[in-house]
């Protein structure tokens, strides 16, 4: 069976974030996938230490919840980041998980990597914010996230910006309309 995985990197259990992740569980169950949501805030993920260890020996030398998170990336077809908008970037607990994926990049060379990200794999990035301008204020931080799923070798990326997030309900908003209607086209592909 087709796996999607999908990484929830807000705090709030009842938040836009996971009312995205929800939306994009329902899309890919409806195309025949089993759908994983991993919840950052329910794991113990310590911060990358830039040790260089799994440069060396193919994988992170910090045995902690990130360990599991390689492998279901890896056999993941259809990988998702969902993160909330703090202090204009990602949350923290998104940038950590981002920074443990280099444990997936091996140097080949003086400035060269390859990826151990597994099969090709579709991408989605959603992003909440509150702010009612906020797709085109935040436009940035999605793309930084599209730019980091296609370092990793996913070439078919979805994306977008949910502004007002806090004022409207999220099933409401014609940003995340527009990006559910999104992901149903890439995942029928």
């Amino acid at each position: 069976m087709k796996k999607m995985l999908l990484i929830n990197g807000s705090a709030r259990k009842e938040g836009s974030c996971s009312e995205l992740s929800k939306m994009t569980s329902e899309k890919g169950a409806a195309h025949g996938y089993e759908v994983e949501i991993v919840h950052l805030d329910d794991l113990k993920i310590a911060n990358c230490k830039g040790c260089l260890y799994c440069k060396e020996h193919g994988e992170c030398q910090t045995k902690d919840d990130m360990i599991p998170l390689h492998k279901k990336v890896q056999d993941a077809d259809v990988f998702g980041l969902v993160t909330p908008v703090y202090f204009g970037a990602e949350s923290g607990l998104m940038k950590n998980f981002i920074d443990r994926l280099y444990a997936l990049l091996d140097r080949i060379g003086p400035g060269q990597y390859s990826v151990r990200f597994g099969k090709p794999k579709k991408g989605i990035v959603a992003v909440s914010c509150g702010a009612p301008d906020g797709n085109m204020t935040y436009h940035g931080i999605m793309s930084h996230l599209v730019i980091i799923l296609r370092m990793f070798g996913s070439a078919d990326v979805v994306s977008g910006v949910i502004p007002g997030a806090a004022m409207t309900p999220v099933r409401e908003s014609p940003f995340a309309k527009d990006l559910m209607d999104a992901v149903d086209f890439t995942l029928s592909t």
